[in-house]
């Protein structure tokens, strides 16, 4: 294989461009997807009722803001608007404060009263008097903010959908002073159109720090465009296989080039690290191979096992997610192989790039290997192992609709404006089974309970009727014939929060001897999120100890090297949760794919020094010159490949994704704490345990 890749390392090149080639033209007609009922559809797996909760995929929320309080002529000039809007093809039904009607229901025949008064000012002046006692759903407390609930026919597809956007915001940008739309495909469009966008910027900005940080270690072009170019070869590659596959690329496949990039740099610097020149080229290429090349494939395939792991998943965006980075991982470690080939073959001198600046960092590694274990350590130690303590203990798993937003981005303020203003954008549904026998006083009284838990009802007796405790018989046997349903929305506070608010009105129900079911996109974002969210850690967890047990069978069954490949790599990451909880940090659908990268990153270091000192005894040397011969060469790499991945990372710190926001913040915070321990702590265990 070695050889094979040495002689036929060109055309190899060739093939990889041309196979890119097509990957670009491909890709710029791919799909991304984000629809989130592939995601909640795994709620058949959690007894939840998914298919009452699929209408709410037609919904848009539109808020429209004055200065001050709306007067009776603004409310005048806005109704027109709602008519012409009404007309649209594309619309199903509206609702707002111009509907919003109340039934008098003593007698025969009900009376209907619209909620806002347009007659008069006089008239109109009573019917707010009546709205601060009795509140309607589509006008704030304050009188400046109106709500409607516009309901569009089913099957729009994507285009249709955007100018139905663009047509709501048109319609009535002239009247307010400011336009809300929000709803399940306005968030999902918003989101596709953000991700190409910034997987372009991202990437492209991040490349040129990691151009700069690769120059200033090697002052060699050639090195620093073939490493490039085998990062862009195998993060492009890579997506074309989920196109091949699957059709297109998933949104969670956002922080799959952050993976590669680290990868493929990490893999580049560690083959780079010799310090003699080539006689034979060749010759020089395959001993490198041996010696580093080991322990490079190594650590891709412990890498690979951490992602293969999600490809046992029963929902389909984090099945794909899983199949695509193993893929990508073992692909990208091919393109380096023959782009180190090609560096070897064209860089003069490759084993002595930048030997000036190498004596700096020789120098301080010197110091780390001569360092003495002293009181300031222990105490480093300590604080370290009280922060991992106070992660384990104060880890919390919850979820939030807007988990995968920047508080910043566009679509986040404006679904903040749905969640102060109008109850939330939340959608709970509270099916009540059809039973003549229901008292509508139980019925009643569970709707006020409803509310008491912070729920703000769309549709219910309460809100429907003027009185209703004297609700005729008829008007109620019509209203039970099918069911009852209690539409209601409530807060984003959070997954567990709304659990915890949810199971108290089934507690109620119960106690009322109501036969109650839960459905509606919020329940069910609760209940499939934090299942995956669970599902996705120990799958992290398996990946950690099926990764202990493959050093465990490549060290001769010494059990010492199980723990020894496994501390260094899940203490770091147990620190940086202990500092990020700290700052309300909580493990979220979105966040916990970022373990894995991390855990990879910092396995890819440790196994490299432990592979590295394996190598030196074999070589017969003792164990003090083993260990300090490792942290002269392999460390070196390790630094260097940490200041270049924590450079490059920089730029996602601006992400408007939360996701690849923490991906920076957490796999930085991760590779400091790790390059801390593998420099100062885990000598000290090959010391004394190996």
């Amino acid at each position: 294989m070695i050889a094979f890749i040495w002689k036929f390392k060109y055309v190899l090149l060739s093939c990889i461009v041309l196979v890119f080639t097509l990957a670009v033209i491909q890709l710029q007609t791919t799909n991304i997807y984000f629809e989130s009922e592939r995601i909640l559809k795994y709620a058949e797996d959690v007894e939840v009722d998914y298919s009452k909760s699929n209408n709410e995929k037609n919904l848009f929320l539109v808020g429209l803001e004055y200065a001050d309080s709306i007067s009776f002529d603004e409310f005048l000039a806005l109704k027109p608007l709602q008519e012409e809007l009404d007309k649209n093809e594309y619309v199903k039904k509206i609702r707002s404060i111009f509907n919003d009607k109340r039934v008098l229901n003593s007698g025969l025949i009900p009376v209907y009263y619209n909620v806002l008064s347009l007659k008069d000012s006089i008239g109109h002046k009573k019917s707010l008097e009546r709205i601060r006692k009795k509140k309607s759903s589509f006008l704030s407390s304050d009188f400046r903010k109106t709500l409607f609930l516009v309901e569009t026919i089913d099957s729009l597809n994507k285009q249709q959908n955007q100018d139905f956007i663009e047509t709501l915001k048109n319609t009535f940008e002239s009247s307010a002073k400011k336009v809300y739309v929000s709803g399940q495909t306005r968030n999902e469009l918003y989101i596709q159109s953000k991700v190409k966008e910034e997987l372009l910027y991202t990437t492209l900005l991040s490349a040129l720090l990691c151009c700069l940080v690769l120059w200033f270690f090697t002052s060699n072009i050639r090195f620093v465009v073939l490493t490039l170019l085998s990062v862009l070869f195998s993060m492009t590659i890579s997506f074309y296989f989920s196109h091949l596959l699957f059709g297109g690329i998933e949104l969670v496949m956002i922080i799959m080039p952050a993976i590669l990039f680290i990868v493929c740099i990490s893999d580049m610097m560690h083959l780079l690290n010799n310090r003699s020149n080539p006689k034979n080229k060749k010759e020089y290429f395959e001993n490198q191979i041996r010696k580093v090349g080991i322990p490079v494939a190594l650590t891709s395939f412990t890498t690979a096992i951490g992602f293969l792991s999600f490809c046992f998943s029963d929902v389909l965006p984090i099945l794909r997610f899983g199949i695509t980075t193993t893929l990508g991982i073992l692909v990208s470690l091919f393109i380096v192989l023959v782009f180190y080939a090609i560096c070897v073959d064209k860089i003069e001198g490759i084993g002595s790039l930048n030997s000036k600046r190498d004596e700096k960092l020789n120098n301080f590694l010197s110091k780390i290997i001569h360092l003495k274990y002293n009181w300031k350590l222990t105490a480093l130690l300590f604080i370290m192992t009280g922060l991992s303590a106070v992660g384990i203990y104060n880890h919390e798993v919850n979820n939030y609709i807007t988990d995968e937003l920047n508080k910043k981005s566009e679509v986040y303020i404006e679904m903040q404006f749905f969640n102060d203003d109008f109850g939330g954008y939340k959608p709970i549904v509270f099916n009540l089974e059809n039973n003549e026998d229901i008292e509508i006083e139980k019925i009643i009284q569970l709707e006020k309970y409803i509310i008491s838990q912070g729920f703000f009802l769309d549709f219910s007796i309460n809100g429907m009727f003027h009185n209703p405790d004297h609700l005729s018989k008829k008007i109620y046997s019509k209203l039970i014939k099918d069911g009852y349903r209690i539409k209601s929305r409530m807060q984003d506070i959070g997954a567990n929060k709304s659990l915890i608010k949810v199971n108290n009105v089934k507690n109620k129900a119960k106690e009322l001897n109501l036969n109650l079911k839960v459905g509606g996109r919020g329940y069910l974002f609760d209940q499939v999120s934090n299942t995956l969210t669970y599902e996705i850690v120990y799958g992290l967890f398996i990946a950690v100890l099926l990764i202990g047990f493959l050093f465990l069978i490549i060290n001769d069954f010494n059990y010492k090297y199980f723990f020894i490949a496994l501390i260094p790599n899940i203490f770091p990451i147990l620190v940086c949760i202990g500092l990020m909880s700290f700052t309300g940090f909580y493990l979220s659908l979105s966040n916990a794919f970022i373990f894995a990268i991390i855990f990879g990153l910092i396995v890819d270091d440790s196994i490299h020094i432990l592979s590295s000192f394996r190598f030196n005894i074999r070589q017969g040397l003792p164990k003090a010159e083993a260990i300090n011969k490792s942290l002269s060469t392999t460390a070196r790499a390790v630094v260097k490949t940490t200041i270049i991945v924590v450079v490059s990372l920089l730029p996602l710190l601006i992400s408007e994704f939360k996701s690849v926001y923490q991906l920076s913040l957490l796999t930085i915070t991760s590779a400091i704490i790790a390059l801390i321990f593998d420099l100062i702590y885990l000598p000290i265990l090959i010391r004394k345990y190996l």
